[in-house]
């Protein structure tokens, strides 16, 4: 059961990887009970949006593979000999 649901939102992670902002639900602002505008949502930058943690968690770790592997180096001509 677990299984299948860690299959399901690394899905939904890849197929879609923002999710609506928790703290102002997806508007982008704070709202006055007035109903005015009080600022910008300062968790999601006034877009309403957030990167879902399963997503945060895919990139850190395909950036830390990035940064942990050497590139292959490729020689396009052929190395010098000694002394020339």
């Amino acid at each position: 059961m677990l299984l299948l649901w860690a299959l399901g939102y690394a899905a939904a992670c890849a197929a879609s990887p923002f999710a609506r902002c928790r703290r102002c639900e997806g508007v982008g602002k704070t709202i006055k009970p007035n109903g005015r505008v009080k600022r910008w949502c300062r968790h999601c930058k006034g877009t309403g949006l957030r990167l879902r943690t399963g997503r945060r968690a895919y990139n850190y770790l395909r950036r830390l593979r990035r940064q942990g592997t050497r590139p292959t180096r490729v020689r396009t001509t052929p190395p010098r000999p000694f002394g020339k």
